[in-house]
Formats: structure tokens, C-alpha cells, sequence
């Protein structure tokens, strides 16, 4: 995720489909100090567990804390959040839907599937998030989908033979 991202310390990112917070966690560890990373989930009682969880958890290493302290959870729905936003807001957008056809191997989020938004991300959000973006837009999904090429990501990142992979589009000189 962050190669796909080639994310740095100091920069920006909104995770548009938070659920239980963990890329935004890893992503605002790598930003550091000096990024932000602001969390969108559309569910209520998920934006309310998360923004509780980062806020509280007894996490026994620091900079893991820390990073989670820095996350800013918003309940909102990404496409309306994203259409308030200026131009060039963002670093790096990103999103990690629920997968159309998951794999139902991890048991944390089978047990909340059914809080979450199933809605799939549409061209207009991805339209969106381009403007939004400074540098990438990019989506995690399930390797071999038909979402990367449905939605206009040409690049797509990820181990051979990862389960998940990440389509990008790099917007560094496009802008």
C-alpha cells in the first residue's frame, strides 16, 4: 500500500472507506509527525468504534500510539466529502471498498460486513478524487477484479501472488 502510494513523511492522505482504520493507522505512521490522514466511514456505529479505538487503545508502542492519535475520523460519505473539497487537498486519496467478491478470510471484518457501505466506488467519486488529489489516487482491491479497468486505473501494483492488489493513477505532472 504505501509503495503504491509512495507515500512520504510530511504528506497528506484521506483513506475515503476507513472501516476499521488499519491502512489509515499504517499510513500515518508513515507521514509522520508532520502529515495528516483523515479517515472517511459512512456507518455510523464504524466511524464511532474507530474514532474511539485510535483515540484509546493501549497501544505499548509509542510511535504505533501516536500515529493512530494523529488520525481525524469523519462519518460522511466519501463522494460527499470529497465534493467539498478544494483542488490539490489531498497528497494521496485513497480507497479500499468492500470487495464485490470477498474472500470472507478475515474474521474481524466477516463480523462487521453487514454495518458496512457495499455500495461500489463509482466513476463520478473517482472523477472527484483526481481533483482532489496532488499526487495518486489509489484503490486496493481483490486481484483479478474488473474494478481497476471499470474505473480508469491502468496501473495496478501489487506481489505476484498477492490476493489483493492496488490500482494507481499518478497524477505527478498531469496537474
Amino acid at each position: 500500500m504505501i509503495n503504491a502510494m509512495s507515500l512520504q513523511s510530511g504528506e497528506s492522505v484521506l483513506d475515503c472507506t476507513m472501516g476499521l482504520g488499519t491502512d489509515a493507522i499504517v499510513a500515518s505512521f508513515i507521514s509522520g509527525v508532520n502529515g495528516r490522514v483523515t479517515g472517511l466511514e459512512s456507518s455510523v456505529l464504524i466511524s464511532t468504534l474507530v474514532r474511539y479505538g485510535v483515540s484509546t487503545y493501549p497501544e505499548t508502542e509509542e510511535d504505533v500510539a501516536l500515529s493512530m492519535r494523529r488520525i481525524e475520523v469523519v462519518n460522511v460519505d466519501h463522494k460527499e466529502y470529497l465534493a467539498s473539497l478544494s483542488p490539490c487537498s489531498y497528497d494521496v486519496i485513497y480507497f479500499d471498498p468492500m470487495f464485490r467478491n470477498p474472500g470472507y478470510y478475515s474474521p474481524a471484518i466477516n463480523a462487521m460486513r453487514f454495518l458496512a457501505n457495499p455500495k461500489p466506488v463509482d466513476l463520478q467519486t473517482i472523477d472527484l478524487a483526481l481533483r482532489v488529489a496532488a499526487k495518486k489516487v489509489v484503490m486496493k482491491e481483490r486481484r483479478g477484479n474488473t474494478e481497476f479497468k471499470r474505473l480508469g486505473f491502468r496501473t495496478v501494483l501489487g506481489g505476484k501472488y498477492a490476493p489483493v492488489v492496488y490500482g494507481v493513477i499518478d497524477l505527478q505532472g498531469a496537474k
